[in-house]
């Protein structure tokens, strides 16, 4: 039986019916899956049944897998598998507890020189209540700025660093806190289409400003361009595996749950190109 692709919004996400990741996708089903990711930029699988070894091999259908910096997190045997369990998040340097993915909009992994072209999300565990993910199109946004502003905004380089967070490791700090500059105006590799592209915990500076007036400035600018046209808010059920495409997609996870209660993410990301 063939895959069926039902739209989750009108701008950004569909959701993949008829597969059992269990069992080897169709040539035909795989190229379904692939383009309606290409085209929508979020996608889902739902009611799944995957252990390490198979959703990696899942995830891999569509790429190289990559390190992650969370050292910490990293599963034991299958060290390219994080674990985002909310009871086991530590305080920040502030004293804050907040959960993985929580702080503000961001797309993954900007401090590194190849950012990952895709993050999968396998859904092992829920809170009774909230927890919920949402995504917002940076193409649509950015196709609705006004052309002085597109070219403005395409002129803008970011300086990215890695934060300094008690579940990196000083090693990894060392080897991914290199300083990369990113354009914020980022080009899709197999669309051509531009979107805004930034992390703003993970912002050093734009080029050419101060670090406080660069964070001014892309939150502002975020505050602005993020809105319910262009964003789609994903209720998770167990089971759930979403792909979501880190170079035109920012992300944000709800704080709105019991995190004792144990929210449970796997996550696996996907070696990217180098921004152009």
């Amino acid at each position: 039986m063939s895959v069926t692709v039902i739209p989750l919004s009108d701008t950004i996400g569909v959701e993949i019916q008829g597969a059992d990741l269990r069992e080897p996708i169709l040539p035909d089903d795989l190229t379904t899956i692939k383009r309606a990711l290409r085209d929508n930029l979020v996608l889902v699988v739902r009611d799944q049944k995957l252990g390490p070894e198979l959703l990696l091999a899942t995830m891999r259908l569509f790429g190289e897998t990559m390190e992650q910096h969370l050292t910490n997190t990293l599963m034991e045997d299958y060290p390219e598998i994080a674990v985002l369990d909310s009871r086991k998040m530590p305080p920040d340097n502030a004293g804050h507890v907040i959960p993985f993915g929580g702080r503000n909009w961001h797309t993954d992994h900007t401090n590194h020189e190849q950012p990952p072209k895709y993050t999968g999300l396998y859904a092992v565990k829920l809170p009774s209540k909230g927890g919920d993910t949402s995504f917002a199109n940076m193409q649509v946004a950015f196709d609705a700025l006004d052309t002085k502003e597109q070219v403005q905004l395409g002129e803008l380089q970011t300086v990215n660093k890695i934060e300094n967070f008690g579940y990196i490791s000083m090693e990894d700090r060392k080897k991914f806190g290199t300083l990369p500059i990113h354009p914020l105006i980022r080009t899709h590799p197999d669309t051509g289409r531009k979107a805004i592209y930034v992390h703003p915990g993970k912002l050093e500076r734009i080029v050419g400003r101060q670090p406080e007036e660069s964070l001014n400035f892309i939150n502002k600018l975020l505050d602005r361009i993020i809105t319910p046209a262009n964003t789609y808010r994903h209720i998770w059920r167990q089971g759930d595996l979403l792909l979501c495409d880190n170079r035109a997609v920012l992300h944000l996870a709800h704080r709105d749950y019991d995190m004792t209660e144990g929210r449970v993410m796997h996550r696996i990301l996907l070696r990217g190109e180098r921004p152009f």
